[in-house]
């Protein structure tokens, strides 16, 4: 299987494969599916389409994503190793809190958010080429919502996020419970502790402190708490209450 220099799937490979084998979904020549995006109200020619199928050209906006998308009936995150099926009634785009949140909770524990300019060096020079502190500073304010394919995959692998990440809610769902999770853990001190207890048997009683303090990361108030505590140490539980 063809991949790119950062281990996705080439563009070129899936377009072509959603307009030669299209499933359940009518096959369009360039020209259609040229003519079904104009009457959506985007603007790709047959050309660049043309160009795209065979890899000539390999940026697109994220705007030509999604038009591709929509006039084939799939989600814009196939193009970037996500999810094909759509939902009903659903039309994705790019979601411009995104990048927002991956900056906002994605960084070290020692230390707070990463920087424009951070995040713009740690893909400068890998194998999506460059982009600009100034450029990601307008992306994360949303006065530019346009990314080329190149930028997402390149934002994405900064941050370890799946591409998708940036267009699927359904899955941008379930990984910002985890990032929030992790980040409540993070400043309890939990991650430090299952880290150092990875690498030897935990003395007593740490087990239990380590689910007690992801009890209290997640807020579900005294009596949940104390109901946990019960079970975990039924003896010092019952001692406190004397």
């Amino acid at each position: 299987m063809d991949m790119t220099a950062g281990g996705q799937r080439l563009f070129a490979d899936i377009l072509d494969g959603l307009c030669l084998r299209p499933g359940d979904r009518p096959r369009y020549t360039n020209v259609e599916l040229a003519e079904r995006i104009r009457l959506d109200g985007g603007e790709i020619t047959h050309t660049y389409i043309s160009q795209l199928r065979r890899g000539d050209k390999d940026n697109p906006t994220c705007r030509t994503i999604e038009g591709l998308a929509n006039a084939l009936g799939v989600h814009p995150a196939c193009f970037v190793g996500g999810r094909a099926h759509l939902h009903e009634g659903e039309r994705p785009a790019w979601r411009r809190g995104a990048l927002r949140h991956l900056f906002s909770t994605v960084y070290p524990a020692d230390r707070g958010p990463f920087s424009p300019e951070e995040v713009a060096s740690r893909i400068c020079g890998g194998p999506y080429g460059s982009i600009s502190a100034n450029y990601i500073r307008e992306l994360l304010a949303g006065t530019s919502d346009n990314p080329r394919l190149k930028h997402i995959l390149g934002l994405a692998e900064a941050f370890g996020a799946a591409p998708a990440y940036f267009f699927d809610d359904e899955l941008a769902a379930r990984v910002d419970e985890q990032l929030e999770t992790r980040l409540a853990m993070d400043k309890l001190g939990v991650n430090t502790v299952i880290l150092r207890t990875a690498e030897q048997p935990p003395p007593p009683g740490v087990r239990n402190k380590i689910l007690l303090a992801l009890v209290r990361a997640l807020h579900p108030g005294l009596a949940a708490e104390d109901a946990i505590r019960r079970v975990l140490e039924p003896g010092v539980a019952d001692d406190e209450t004397h």
